[in-house]
């Protein structure tokens, strides 16, 4: 089986997340990224991928504000990220869920506009609903109205039972263990863009026997050292063509 993340692997929603975060952080309802601040959206596209859980994307956006005038180009280390995301304000849950609650309010009042604002990764994204694969298992720290409406719309066939999001503050790691317990699975492959969520799956999971085969998605929102790192931490670096194939290999037993 493989498991997918859905941001930066199944779709690039890299400018609804600028738009959304920059309405959470400063209170606005901007409709479109053209009502951003100049500079604002490019700067925050170039340093997405450091974000895991998407409530740290305000304390990535904050920065963003301050620092757009002189540093268009400017891409933050990650020990100095590190360092943004510890001096944030508020619990975490609650900046996930100012988040989540600004994206819904963005749907509400401009339905269209907002999936105007999403584009699927092809050709992954046909190969998938091409070939029928099932189970589609996605696992994400997206909502879960969000990514469903995203499916949907953009003709994706996923089950909501097959959706593990970041609903309520719950975890990949929480989610996976949710997965693995309902398929029964000795082995799977997960692909995702962040090399941090590999590592803490992999912490967690592959220790003693590997559970899990680890991907790192090259077109999704990767850093400039992240091949590098991924490849150094044996997780294999895959274009989408990579992936595609593998999708068509026969599945191992207990995978």
């Amino acid at each position: 089986m493989v498991i997918f993340d859905f941001d930066g692997v199944l779709m690039d929603s890299v400018g609804e997340v600028a738009l959304t975060t920059y309405n959470a952080a400063t209170g606005s309802l901007c409709a479109s990224l053209d009502e951003l601040p100049p500079g604002v959206a490019p700067l925050f596209r170039r340093n997405r991928y450091h974000v895991q859980p998407i409530g740290d994307a305000i304390t990535l956006m904050d920065w963003c504000l301050r620092n757009r005038s002189a540093a268009a180009d400017k891409r933050l280390t990650p020990e100095a990220y590190q360092a943004l995301v510890s001096q944030s304000e508020g619990a975490l849950i609650d900046r996930s869920n100012r988040v989540f609650a600004t994206r819904q309010r963005l749907i509400d009042q401009n339905p269209d506009g907002w999936l105007a604002l999403h584009q699927p990764f092809q050709p992954l994204w046909a190969e998938l609903i091409g070939r029928r694969y099932a189970p589609l298992v996605l696992l994400t720290n997206k909502n879960r109205d969000a990514t469903l409406r995203l499916c949907r719309h953009f003709g994706l066939p996923v089950a909501e039972a097959d959706l593990y999001s970041g609903d309520d503050g719950v975890t990949k790691i929480q989610n996976m263990q949710h997965i693995q317990e309902r398929f029964g699975l000795d082995r799977c492959f997960f692909v995702d863009d962040s090399v941090k969520n590999l590592k803490e799956l992999d912490a967690a999971f592959n220790t003693g026997s590997k559970r899990i085969s680890l991907i790192l998605a090259t077109w999704g929102y990767i850093g400039p050292a992240d091949g590098k790192t991924a490849t150094e931490a044996g997780y294999p670096v895959f274009t989408q063509a990579d992936l595609i194939n593998l999708l068509g290999q026969p599945s191992q037993e207990g995978e």
